[in-house]
């Protein structure tokens, strides 16, 4: 009885053991993110520049927006930093502006 007690008792133990956190990237790794994410978020800019750039007539920039959200769409899925998904998250606050302005 005391057997299966002190195992009971280890194996409860070992599932409540917190997960070691995975090793922090190296500086390379960080930089090939850093890399993927500019080229991520070039292709998503330029798809937010031309809804800015025609948002005075809304009848050009209305598709543009909708293309402008799915490339941001695309880009949120793919990009791996934080500072990628802020940078898209700031493109598509200015996107939405343009999309309020044009009913």
């Amino acid at each position: 009885m005391r057997g299966s007690a002190a195992a009971l008792l280890g194996i409860v133990l070992c599932g409540c053991a917190r997960e070691e956190k995975a090793e922090p990237k190296n500086i390379g790794q960080q930089a090939a993110d850093v890399a993927v994410d500019t080229a991520i978020v070039r292709q998503a800019q330029a798809a937010a520049n031309e809804v800015v750039r025609n948002a005075a007539d809304c009848d050009v920039a209305k598709p543009a927006i909708a293309e402008a959200n799915r490339r941001l769409d695309e880009a949120m899925g793919r990009v791996r930093t934080a500072t990628g998904k802020t940078t898209l998250e700031a493109i598509r606050k200015r996107v939405s502006t343009v999309a309020d302005a044009c009913p």
